[in-house]
């Protein structure tokens, strides 16, 4: 029984643990987004399409939405579904389109 209280101890510290661990969508763009599409959201020519200037524009439609969610960096991502969506809603936000309002 005390094994048991003692595996159940660790089991509740770590998840406690994992959710104060839990980064900002701009700290989640850093991890798992900048690497591909650089610091300032602007991709790289012919290789990695830019999400500044374009990812606002795809959120706007459900059709642009659902095709976002099936490019393979978000589709195979390691973030869970409601990170995910902070990191692109916060990215959308911070490199909007032109003219577009912040």
């Amino acid at each position: 029984m005390l094994r048991l209280i003692s595996r159940l101890t660790v089991a509740l510290a770590a998840s406690a643990f994992a959710v104060v661990l839990r980064a900002s969508p701009a700290q989640d763009y850093m991890l798992y987004c900048m690497g591909c599409h650089g610091t300032q959201a602007q991709g790289v020519p012919g290789k990695i399409p830019p999400l500044a200037g374009a990812l606002s524009l795809f959120m706007r439609t459900a059709e642009g939405r659902n095709y976002v969610l099936r490019v393979p960096g978000a589709a195979n991502s390691a973030l869970p579904d409601a990170q995910l969506a902070a990191t692109q809603l916060s990215t959308a936000a911070s490199y909007g389109a032109q003219g577009e309002p912040p």
